[in-house]
């Protein structure tokens, strides 16, 4: 969402997320130099962070000296509540509000309506039309949105849903949803709010684009919904829309059909079984040709991640997430990066070794299947909207999730050799640690047993080169107990980075 902020709010919110990663106090010359900002400029920010933040000094604390700032320090921020909160106040944000709402924007009355000049309107309308052309969409002379219905609604939905917490349209409508499906939809009361507004906000940008006259056009997933009416939001969407909303048989299942498409995208559906046949029946090549290219890439990637030694329900777990990710690409797929607050590149996309490997694996496997089979062709048609690095980044996800799910992980433990001069101190030491790491540690009698660790209070003459050396003079020691509770970690997490995942 960073994109859509107006210039001087993303300033503040650009330092603001400098401090907050760094969790110590930083300096003005520190912030300055991160974000290019003069140290006056830093200076105002931190003032206006400290009227307007209502959190503890534990969470953010200015330092002054003769009444000047010297450091800030922040941690634990709510750093995109922070960012919506300026979001709604910045003119790309009204701009888009006002498109969705009243289908399209006559610059003179914005302008008299936001108290913005002529200039200052054409400036954000041409940021905006970047964007929309990033999504696949164009904004018309007469400023409404043009492009492919289900991708302008899939826009909307991803822009509104990342832009707040809260519901910001009509109280009624979301009330009338709320009750709609709390009495039809079983286990709607257990959704989080999260979940629910997700839902209705999907199914009111539906309806304000029916209002608009702005249908979704008859397809292949008409048909398929029409045919499967056993899933459990295609009956209750159908019902809103003909019974509800009083629109035509066929239109209601266009329009059931596209409110599916984004529900399942976003993963809104709980407690449906999955069902290899079922997906048969739904995903094959009578009805997507696109089938064919996810058999090549789900073959591939089990091949290379699990050499060739998969189950059944693995490929198809596989094959649903790589259909539906297909499937979006050939209909409405805009890339959800847009609609984040990254400051830090390096430290939002961190990747550990274990997780590179997979990255490269990947990267390996697309470059592959583009260059040398008939995938290639495929991404060719898909491509407009898709760029090589946004389709690895999404199988990533994908290739991941499955991972994590079916496979085993495995890391070696940390070795803690404990040798205490004093009576008593060695065997409470242990225990404490034991109760706090349980099975990410072992201790070891000897050197022999090659240590990570050395917990002693005298230094040893002979020691292991390797293993780290921590005094701690007695169990009661508060100071000493956290020094090594933290050098644990550290190892610990040394030793996930290098984790092993085999299929169990």
């Amino acid at each position: 969402m960073r994109i859509f902020l107006d210039e001087v709010y993303d300033r503040r919110i650009n330092v603001l997320s400098f401090i907050a990663n760094r969790r110590e106090e930083v300096s003005l010359s520190e912030i300055a130099e991160a974000t290019k900002f003069s140290k006056k400029t830093v200076s105002l920010i931190i003032k206006q962070f400290e009227q307007e933040l209502t959190v503890s000094k534990e969470r953010f604390e200015v330092s002054y000296i003769h009444n000047t700032v010297q450091g800030v320090y922040a941690s634990n921020i709510d750093l995109v509540s922070i960012s919506n909160k300026y979001l709604k106040t910045s003119i790309l944000y009204k701009m888009i509000k006002h498109i969705f709402l009243m289908e399209r924007i006559d610059a003179i009355t914005f302008c008299d309506l936001e108290f913005i000049s002529p200039a200052t309107f054409s400036r954000n309308r041409s940021k905006l039309q970047k964007i929309l052309n990033q999504c696949g969409l164009s904004l018309t002379r007469k400023n409404e949105i043009k492009g492919s219905e289900l991708r302008i609604r899939n826009f909307f939905f991803l822009f509104f849903f990342n832009a707040s917490n809260n519901w910001d349209f009509d109280q009624a409508s979301y009330n009338e949803m709320r009750a709609y499906f709390s009495e039809r939809i079983q286990g709607w009361e257990s959704l989080n709010c999260i979940r629910k507004r997700q839902v209705c906000l999907l199914l009111f940008i539906c309806n304000v684009r029916i209002s608009q006259k702005k249908v979704v056009k008859k397809s292949i997933l008409t048909a398929l919904s029409e045919r499967f009416q056993d899933g459990m939001y295609t009956k209750v969407f159908f019902e809103y829309f003909h019974l509800k909303k009083n629109r035509p048989e066929k239109q209601s299942w266009d329009e059931t059909s596209a409110a599916l498409l984004l529900l399942y995208k976003e993963r809104l559906v709980d407690g449906e079984v999955f069902v290899i046949e079922e997906h048969q029946k739904f995903f094959n090549e009578e009805n997507f040709k696109l089938v064919k290219y996810s058999h090549m890439l789900a073959e591939k990637l089990i091949e290379t991640f699990f050499h060739g030694n998969s189950t059944p329900m693995v490929y198809w777990k596989l094959r649903k997430e790589l259909d539906m990710m297909h499937l979006l690409m050939e209909t409405c797929f805009i890339d959800p990066k847009l609609f984040y607050y990254i400051y830090d590149e390096k430290n939002f996309f961190y990747a550990d070794p274990t997780e590179k490997k997979i990255q490269q694996n990947i990267q390996m496997v697309i470059e592959k299947l583009i260059t040398k089979t008939e995938y290639g062709s495929f991404f060719k048609a898909i491509k407009k909207y898709t760029s090589q690095e946004t389709l690895t980044d999404y199988i990533y996800l994908v290739t991941y999730t499955i991972l994590v799910k079916f496979m085993q992980v495995d890391f070696p433990k940390v070795r803690i050799l404990i040798q205490n001069s004093k009576v008593f101190v060695g065997p409470i030491i242990s225990q404490k640690i034991e109760l706090l790491f349980s099975d990410k540690i072992e201790f070891v009698k000897n050197q022999q047993g090659s240590p990570d660790i050395i917990v002693t209070d005298i230094e040893l003459t002979e020691k292991n080169s390797k293993a780290k050396e921590i005094f701690i003079s007695s169990f009661s020691n508060s100071s000493d107990l956290e020094l090594l509770l933290e050098e644990i970690g550290k190892k610990i997490i040394e030793h996930y980075d290098d984790r092993h995942l085999y299929l169990g």
